[in-house]
This record gives C-alpha cells, structure tokens and sequence, in this order.
C-alpha cells in the first residue's frame, strides 16, 4: 500500500485499521493535524469501543471543538502499533502526526512523489 498523491497534488496513504474488523481505509495525510487518525462516521458503525478521553482541537478555520478519543491498531508496511481514533463529519479520512511518528514522510513535489518510509 503506497503512498500517492491525488489529481490536486494532496498525499494520500492506504492503512489497514482495527474496526470492527480490520479494514482499508485511504486517508489524506495531514501534517497539520497533530493527532493519530480521524475517520469520517461513517465508519463509526459496528465500532463498540468506549472513548478513552476528550481532546480539543483547533480546526482549520480558527475554530475549536472536542472530540471522543478511542484506541485501537493500525497496520502499516511491516508495523502494527496502536494509535488513537476519532470520528468526524468529514467525508474524507485523515492521518496526522501521531500516525506519521517513526516514519520518514517525503513530500517532493518536482518529481510528484510521496513516500512514507
């Protein structure tokens, strides 16, 4: 599962996450958004975990709101580890910081490439 970037140029990253049942999700990589990954609800169906905290964000616009957090494990390459979770009305997924820790995100637009190593 390769990174890749989309007709606008933005890097997207297919994961595999612990749901219900372990399933792909392709989701934009954001290197703004400081936490794991942020589903749209969508995907909230069939997931019975209980929040493990309430975090604020502040949004794009300036804006701040509160999520529910929950744990679960994200597959990735060779790695398997857990992260935190939550669900937005967004249509589109995300993976921020937290899910990029460890790796090496290359970004380079003159050969219109993304990697995550």
């Amino acid at each position: 599962m390769n990174p890749y970037l989309d007709k606008q140029y933005n890097p997207h990253v297919k994961i595999e996450i612990l749901l219900a049942n372990w399933i792909i999700v392709d989701c934009l990589v954001d290197t703004g958004f400081s936490g794991g990954i942020a589903l749209p609800k969508r995907f909230r169906e069939g997931f019975h975990q209980k929040p493990v905290l309430y975090q604020r964000y502040e949004l794009a616009d300036g804006s701040f709101t509160s999520f529910s957090l929950y744990e679960t494990e994200v597959k990735f390459k060779s790695t398997t580890r857990g992260i935190t979770l939550f669900f937005t009305k967004s249509s589109e997924g995300l993976v921020g910081i937290e899910f990029l820790t460890g790796f090496k995100l290359v970004l380079d637009l003159k050969k219109f490439l993304v990697m995550i190593e």
